[in-house]
């Protein structure tokens, strides 16, 4: 699992930490036409950064609001109410209800949007199960349900087509697949014509009733698999002492030779005979630009292991390590696409898993978090969730959680037990003057060069001045249990299934075998 993803975490202000050296830095990535932001990564005792470019920031959306209510009244707190396309609205608000009328001179469709919250202020409603709406529509209403995303777009999303009185109940689900709950920001009525007419009693949505928490599992990351080949009761027996109920084993290369293949298809029936649900484990960044490649190598393991011995296949495929991957929303959807062929070519014969950030849910494909699009299509998720700080994780975890609670799909935690380097981190912002400046993007020669620069260095056409926005250190031992006792994380994974209470919690992945088996008794 990579360590990019601390990039996104927010860690360790550290204000003394310089570049670690003055020298020029080499950019080997595409340039974007536009940078506003560059950050380098110092890695351990490295240096060579890893650099990473940025546009200017998206313009902050509003917080939504988040009720916390089992049972939310919508109706008693709408903001305002304001018609849309070519026609002339009227509102009357009564105690019992809201009655809501349009017309309009021509025919084509028109109607309002009724605000959830006054200000327009999107409403968090990610934690909810069910929509209820009571009332009375004159004609044929179209009840829509409006997202920040679709707002911007002016489109929503289709609820039902309402006639005559009705009591309407709908599952928060179905809307999840095509609106962000945690952004919902108008209920949108319609009709195409002279105009309609719609009153509404209730618009509530209900929290899911309690149910049984599903058993909590754990499971073991591992990488080295012709040391798992040559040795599995190693394997067996650490994974026994934990309890674990499931093993993640990475696939042999394509170009391991067909007795290595066979060993690893014998080494899943020992798993499944030892009571332990074997996992073909298999990704890389690149699989999104040739994931025929990586399809062909789950058909090849497929063929070699007998109809429902397989537990599942899991993807850890980091598409994020590609160069431009989140500015660019072709490789989002190559992402995605990556995603079905490996489903496809499974063809049902086990469960497909995920391996997914924490921070995906932030990132957008078609105005849709990339996290819940990727949810969409698997059977489960497993979250890069490494902090030691056992309330971290539960937070930056939550979206994930809350959306597999609304639709139905497992979500496995993550703890990091590995050796990691501590990352220094340095963030460049563009400079309005030379003067103001650390340090030159010069574009000619693909280089970032640090103050002194020579006169004939500063000018030219295609050389921008950047300065030191902000500098920061990721300590390792805020992502990683590495130095501490099995105990102390068997005793860590213990309170998380003990204090998770989504109801998609399923369990907590350990990364990795090698990791945990490196630490004290």
């Amino acid at each position: 699992m990579s360590l990019w993803l601390a990039l996104f975490a927010g860690i360790g202000l550290g204000a003394s930490l310089l570049p670690a050296r003055a020298a020029d830095v080499p950019l080997s990535e595409p340039i974007p036409s536009t940078v506003y932001e560059i950050e380098l990564t110092y890695i351990g005792e490295r240096t060579d950064p890893t650099v990473a470019f940025s546009g200017p920031p998206p313009t902050a959306a509003p917080l939504p609001y988040r009720p916390f209510l089992p049972i939310l009244e919508l109706r008693a707190s709408l903001g305002a109410v304001r018609p849309f396309g070519p026609c002339r609205g009227q509102v009357t608000k009564l105690n019992a209800s809201l009655e809501v009328q349009w017309s309009a001179a021509g025919a084509a469709r028109c109607g309002q949007r009724i605000e959830l919250h006054p200000a327009g202020k999107p409403v968090d409603l990610l934690s909810y199960r069910m929509l209820r709406l009571r009332g009375r529509a004159t004609g044929s209403v179209v009840v829509g349900i409006e997202d920040l995303a679709g707002y911007r777009r002016e489109d929503n999303w289709t609820v039902s087509t309402l006639s005559g009185s009705f009591d309407l109940t709908v599952s928060l689900q179905e809307i999840s697949r095509g609106v962000d709950l945690r952004q919902v920001t108008a209920l949108v009525v319609s009709a195409e014509g002279q105009g309609g007419q719609i009153q509404l009693e209730k618009i509530e949505v209900t929290q899911e009733t309690p149910v049984m928490k599903r058993q909590a599992g754990t499971g073991f990351w591992v990488w080295n698999y012709r040391q798992a080949v040559k040795d599995p009761e190693a394997m067996l027996s650490t994974c026994r002492a934990q309890g674990c109920s499931r093993l993640l084993i990475q696939v042999p290369a394509q170009s391991d030779d067909e007795g290595l293949w066979r060993e690893y298809a014998q080494l899943m029936a020992k798993v499944r005979d030892a009571g332990i649900e074997p996992w073909v484990l298999d990704g890389y960044p690149e699989a999104i630009q040739e994931p025929q490649r990586l399809a062909d190598k789950i058909w090849r393991l497929l063929h070699l292991v007998p109809l429902g011995l397989l537990s599942g296949v899991q993807l850890d495929l980091e598409p994020y390590l590609v160069s431009g991957f989140l500015q660019d929303e072709a490789q989002l959807r190559r992402y995605l696409g990556t995603i079905e062929m490996v489903k496809d070519a499974i063809q049902g014969r086990a469960r497909l898993s995920m391996v997914i950030p924490f921070w995906l849910a932030a990132p957008t494909v078609s105005g849709r978090p990339l996290a819940f699009a990727v949810m969409d299509l698997a059977d489960e998720v497993a979250v890069m969730s490494y902090r030691t700080d056992l309330d971290e994780i539960q937070d930056i975890a939550d979206d994930i959680l809350r959306y597999g609670s609304v639709s139905g799909i497992p979500v496995w935690l993550a703890v990091e037990t590995t050796v990691l380097p501590v990352e220094q981190h340095v963030v460049l912002r563009r400079a309005p003057q030379s003067g103001q400046a650390d340090a030159l993007l010069d574009r000619d020669h693909r280089l970032l060069r640090w103050r002194p620069i020579g006169e004939a260095d500063s000018t030219g056409l295609h050389r921008e001045w950047f300065r030191v926005h902000r500098r920061f250190t990721v300590n390792p031992e805020r992502l990683s249990f590495a130095g501490r006792s099995r105990a102390q994380v068997s005793s860590a994974i213990k309170t998380i299934r003990d204090t998770t209470s989504h109801s998609s919690f399923s369990g907590v992945m350990i990364h990795d075998l090698d990791g945990f088996r490196a630490l004290a008794e």
